[in-house]
């Protein structure tokens, strides 16, 4: 227990010295699916699980950004590491991304009821501009004739995870190299920065408040430290009724303003004597609390997941961590 505790203190210690990392797209429901941004968490449904989400941000503006996520992740030896995979895409105006990582968990079974995992993470994104899909001022202008500008980043992530059937916490980045195209600059071009990565520290805790077999509560909260950005807080309180509909509604703190939202997912599965299906969907509308809030929202994120458990282990662990 000494030696355990040691080790997850120095990797702590090694995240909090780098106090930003990379500004990973981060749906609304984050807390369904944490792998987005913590490889420690890998395996830690101790069954198979996929995810997809689809968010469109401030759809009242034209060129707003959008994302799409799906990841997938499992536990292997008997619990004792877990395998994640996931891809992103995310469009900003003219500017798109695309990132792929492969995620690893060492997971360590501290009793019956509570584990630790430490995640280590690899990956690439690619950063496009499409120029051409601009409109001049002066036609014929060289900056906006280009067909597109393209780069590559290789980068790492590390991650902690500890759970048990009650709550979680976690701490995360996943982009500790830092990537940037400033050494491509010229006198000509001194402001080709499209691409820097911001070094990005997620974290969150969490916790289910079971009142009774059909109602259950779920309070979580997440804090996301990024260079030069101010921190960001989410706040998110749902409520659970027969372990399979889920509604609820959180705050999300940004720069001067802050925005709302609210969410509803629902489960459903299939069982036997030897495998166990999982399958459910949600959606969350979010609003901007602002004067501006026209143009900031509102936005709309649709989510999709399915479980294969083919040891139809009994897991108590909240199927809505």
């Amino acid at each position: 227990m000494k030696k355990l505790t040691t080790t997850l203190l120095l990797v702590a210690s090694g995240l909090l010295s780098n106090v930003y990392g990379q500004l990973q797209p981060l749906y609304d429901q984050y807390h369904f699916n944490q792998l987005v941004f913590n490889p420690g968490y890998a395996g830690s449904k101790g069954m198979l699980e996929t995810n997809f989400f689809l968010h469109r941000h401030a759809v009242n503006f034209e060129g707003a950004p959008g994302s799409e996520s799906f990841t997938v992740h499992t536990p292997l030896a008997n619990d004792k590491i877990g395998l994640g995979v996931k891809f992103f895409h995310d469009k900003l105006g003219v500017t798109n991304t695309n990132f792929l990582g492969i995620d690893y968990a060492y997971r360590m079974h501290i009793n019956s009821n509570l584990t630790a995992s430490i995640g280590i993470e690899a990956s690439i994104a690619n950063y496009t501009v499409n120029y051409s899909d601009l409109d001049a001022y002066q036609d014929g202008d060289p900056t906006f004739t280009g067909a597109s500008d393209t780069y590559w980043a290789p980068n790492a992530g590390v991650g902690l995870y500890l759970h048990s059937d009650s709550y979680y916490l976690g701490v995360s980045t996943v982009n500790l190299l830092g990537a940037s195209d400033d050494d491509t600059q010229t006198e000509s071009e001194p402001y080709d920065d499209h691409f820097d990565q911001v070094r990005t520290i997620y974290a969150t805790l969490g916790t289910l408040i079971t009142v009774n077999e059909n109602f259950a509560i779920k309070p979580d909260a997440m804090v996301k430290m990024a260079e030069s950005l101010p921190s960001q807080l989410d706040v998110n309180m749902n409520f659970i009724f027969n372990n399979m509909f889920l509604v609820g509604g959180g705050y999300r703190t940004n720069g001067s303003f802050g925005s709302y939202s609210v969410a509803a997912q629902y489960l459903f599965s299939t069982d036997n004597n030897i495998t166990a299906h999982e399958a459910g969907f949600g959606y969350s509308y979010s609003a901007a609390l602002t004067d501006d809030a026209v143009f900031l929202s509102p936005s709309h994120e649709v989510f999709l997941v399915y479980r294969f458990n083919k040891h139809n282990n009994k897991i108590k662990n909240p199927r809505f961590f």
